[in-house]
């Protein structure tokens, strides 16, 4: 296989006719960590393109095998045909599944065969292009990026290594139609919108998943879909539409003669039996084409491989403008929390009621369920029925809305829309994934980045693909880490080697996200500020904590790191530590901790450092208030140099304990808003306070401002209480002094609305 490349560029490149290309033997290695196609031994290309024609540089190249090379750019490596000459494409994107080729031109639909329009290969924005040429000069610029190759297979081969997913098939649109300004009566009698697109199958190389790629015309845009998703969104509409026809004109990789045959009518028809092979799910269903017969035009060329897909939805208005019910899934080592909201697409969900079993680490189990303000059930023992597991006590809960007589927005479990799961670590994804049982495994994946913290959800995620009919309900995971995918490189980036570092994901990712993602909004919303132009300091403090500076809206740093362990010391957590202290704090931290089950694998340094360390092996409590309840607030948290033998509770061993753990956890916060403060060159607007010992612990707020007060942060005479007594609803409030910038805020944050707010907004959640 031989490509050429040319450039849509109107200085840049223009086709040119010459003789064939001299040749030399190529031996390339595939190196680690890339995608290497073979070709044969010898370049030898029958098109050549001209590289900046009619300037001193010009140059033809003809292309040769390729490696997909790197990461931080990910790039196309071509082998050219002369020794030392190389053609370097830097991919936009280091996630393949970002990257769209695109087949079809304009220029080249003059051919018959619409195989042809394979061959060539471009994309939809300038791509960074790097010429070295065999004198080792190099030129470098972003230039439209056209491929025209040899061979099919060539392409696509191409397409595939690009996309890490393999392109197993394609089809071509020739009238997609709805009924929205009635532009169809029926659905042989097309008065519609008529295009001719390619729409790409493709598999995943890691799974068995299969996708479609569509590009909007009209927005410039392409939209990738597992194929599970045309069940939801066609969920939605009128069963009596709920058709997709897919017809043959021609056969795959047989003659029009062959494909007219078996099927009862001319080669433009499409029989069943076609269809049947291409059915993609239970959702889709065949349907006979009224396409016209006989043997004329395309339909009748021998081999053409053709097919065209018409698909008709019709609306179904009393599902369209009802809303959905959303349940925010917040499971936890000892408790579940589930909240409900009515939402429609696009608008602020609205809550209407949440249950919460606790105690499933610490029996007995507790059952609380409020609808709106009243408490429907208040501490009701359910340790038989729930036996400390995780998705029985979700059950309990399910079970409890159900049997609600007062809740009648759920009165069924196909009532439930749209189940969003909090997961804590989320690897590289960036926003919330659609979880079904065929994408089930990519959340089990993820526990080998953090098998202490996913474990927990993952119970009732399966729980729940398997109990709630797939027709109703769309399962949603949102990723406590994906608000950090804002992090630079730099920030990210921990100083090993990077080839380890890329193949086991080792990197900063941060935790939080998702009460982050809440307190930027609701701060830029309190302060009156666009949330592109705010730059905060945010602390979210509970028996987990974190720090993370947010710049421009979005996350520019934070205290967690591959894992929640880094950073601020937690209730059972240690925070960051010397790498080696575990080694010396005992023998067998290599081994297996006897909590690990066939599932969960837990070392004992894991077990030591996330369940032994933190508030409870410096105090003997995990309860903060416990920790404040014998400080004078007034007090404040002592200098470091302070010893310990002078504190005035000096004859009281646990009084000092508690001490020296509330100045421990001062001193670590104030070491990250300093350097946050920094990082962020001072433009900082708040300090804000969040976390349920962040939101309701008034020594702690006051011994933090009183520390970073250096740096402009000041409390109000109310000695950091602020004004959120006067106002109980408030979502933010300030406590600092009036007058005095940065400003000093609390917020009341809350994960299970935020995790709501996103699905509803998220138009592929419907």
């Amino acid at each position: 296989m031989a490509p050429s490349w040319r450039s849509g560029s109107s200085s840049s490149f223009t086709s040119s006719a010459l003789s064939a290309a001299p040749s030399h033997p190529q031996h390339a290695v595939s190196p680690v960590d890339s995608t290497f196609t073979p070709t044969s031994a010898a370049i030898s290309a029958l098109t050549a393109e001209k590289l900046f024609e009619r300037t001193p540089n010009e140059v033809t190249v003809y292309l040769g095998p390729w490696e997909i090379v790197g990461a931080n750019p990910r790039r196309l490596l071509w082998q050219c045909s002369y020794a030392g000459e190389v053609l370097e494409h830097f991919l936009p994107s280091d996630n393949p599944s970002e990257l769209f080729p695109h087949t079809l031109h304009a220029q080249h639909r003059r051919f018959g065969d619409p195989r042809e329009m394979e061959l060539y290969l471009s994309f939809q924005e300038p791509h960074r292009i790097r010429y070295t040429t065999r004198e080792g000069t190099v030129h470098d610029e972003y230039i439209e990026v056209k491929y025209e190759f040899t061979t099919i297979e060539g392409s696509m081969q191409l397409q595939s290594d690009l996309r890490n997913r393999d392109l197993i098939d394609w089809f071509d649109v020739d009238v997609v139609w709805s009924d929205t300004h009635r532009r169809t009566d029926s659905y042989g009698s097309v008065r519609g919108l008529g295009t001719i697109q390619r729409i790409k199958l493709w598999r995943d190389r890691y799974s068995t998943f299969h996708y479609l790629t569509f590009y909007a015309n009209h927005r410039r845009l392409w939209k990738e879909y597992l194929l599970d998703d045309f069940d939801r969104d066609l969920r939605q509409r009128d069963d009596r539409h709920k058709r997709v026809q897919l017809g043959a004109r021609g056969n795959r990789r047989g003659s029009a003669s062959e494909s007219s045959s078996g099927r009862g009518g001319g080669g433009g028809g499409s029989g069943r039996g076609q269809s049947r092979e291409r059915r993609f799910s239970t959702s889709i269903f065949s349907r006979s084409s009224r396409h016209g017969t006989g043997n004329s035009g395309a339909s009748a060329q021998s081999g053409l491989d053709i097919r065209y897909l018409g698909i008709q939805f019709s609306r179904n208005p009393s599902v369209q403008t009802g809303s959905d019910v959303i349940l925010s899934v917040n499971a936890g080592s000892s408790s579940v929390k589930v909240s409900v909201y009515t939402a429609e697409q696009g608008q602020s969900p609205t809550p209407i009621a949440e249950a919460q079993v606790s105690g499933l680490t610490a029996p007995p189990a507790i059952l609380k369920y409020k609808r709106g303000d009243e408490t429907v059930v208040k501490d009701r023992k359910v340790e038989d029925q729930v036996n400390g597991q995780q998705d029985a006590a979700f059950a309990v809960i399910l079970d409890t809305l159900i049997k609600d007589d007062g809740l009648p927005d759920i009165q069924h479990k196909t009532d439930v829309g749209i189940i969003c799961h909090r997961i804590v670590h989320g690897g590289d994804y960036t926003k919330p994934q659609l979880i079904s049982a065929e994408t089930y495994h990519h959340l089990e994946a993820l526990n080998d980045l953090a098998p202490l913290h996913n474990a927990n959800s993952l119970g009732i995620v399966r729980h729940c693909i398997e109990d709630f009919p797939s027709q109703s309900t769309r399962n949603v995971a949102c990723f406590d880490s994906q608000f950090h995918a804002t992090i630079p490189k730099h920030i990210r980036t921990y100083p090993i080697n990077q080839d380890v570092a890329r193949k086991n994901k080792l990197r900063k990712y941060g935790f939080h996200g998702i009460s982050y993602s809440f307190i930027t909004r609701a701060t830029a919303e309190f302060l009156g500020k666009k949330q592109d132009e705010l730059n905060i300091i945010a602390l979210h403090l509970g028996s987990g904590a974190s720090a993370a500076a947010i710049k421009g809206g979005k996350s520019w740093d934070t205290s967690m790191g591959l894992t929640p362990l880094a950073g601020l010391p937690g209730a059972t957590r240690s925070g960051s530590v010397d790498p080696s202290l575990v080694f010396h704090y005992a023998s067998d931290v290599g081994k297996l901790s006897p909590a690990s089950t066939k599932d969960l694998h837990i070392s004992r340094a894991e077990e030591i450092l996330n369940k032994q360390a933190g508030w409870k092996a410096l105090a003997g409590t995990t309860d903060f208030r416990v920790i404040t309840k014998s400080l004078s607030s007034s007090q404040g948290s002592r200098d470091n140099n302070n010893n310990d033998d002078d504190d005035e509770d000096g004859d009281n061993e646990t009084a000092r304990r508690h001490r020296l753990t509330f100045d421990l956890v001062v001193d670590r916060i104030c070491g990250f808003v300093g350097a946050y403060f920094v990082s962020l060159h001072g433009r900082v607007d708040a300090l804000v306070f969040a976390g349920g010992i962040g939101e309701r612990s008034d020594a702690l707020r006051e011994a933090v401002v009183e520390r970073v007060g250096c740096l402009g942060f000041a409390l109000d005479d109310g000695d950091g209480k602020g004004g959120g007594g006067q106002d109980p609803t408030a979502v933010v409030w300030d406590v600092g002094k009036r007058g005095v910038e940065p400003r000093v805020l609390v917020c009341q944050t809350d994960e299970q609305f935020e995790m709501a707010r996103t699905c509803a907004e998220d138009e592929e959640c419907w």
